[in-house]
């Protein structure tokens, strides 16, 4: 079966519409990435649970098996929501402010 090439197939350097799934902890090796990657897919390297060393090395796993491109997934987490500023905001938007607690 032959899949229609697409804008960001083509942007990802993917020839099927396949990314495998990050699995930090668990299944994710830097040979399953690269046989995805090798395969057509867009390989993912789990690195949200690795040290900044163990990341290299991971990476540098899968640049030594394959050529083709991959992700890397890392959490991007949010600072834990706040009303500090709510007053400022208010200010600068014309909005009603809420009660600070």
């Amino acid at each position: 079966m032959r899949w229609r090439a697409s804008p960001l197939g083509r942007r990802l350097g993917v020839r099927l519409p396949i990314i495998q799934a990050p699995m930090a902890g668990g299944a994710s090796t830097a040979r399953l990435t690269a046989a995805v990657s090798e395969a057509g897919g867009l390989g993912s390297v789990a690195g949200a649970l690795l040290s900044p060393d163990d990341l290299r090395v991971a990476i540098r796993d899968v640049r030594a098996l394959t050529d083709r491109p991959f992700a890397v997934n890392l959490f991007a987490s949010l600072p834990a929501p706040s009303l500090s500023r709510t007053r400022e905001w208010a200010k600068l938007t014309g909005a009603r402010t809420v009660p600070s607690p």
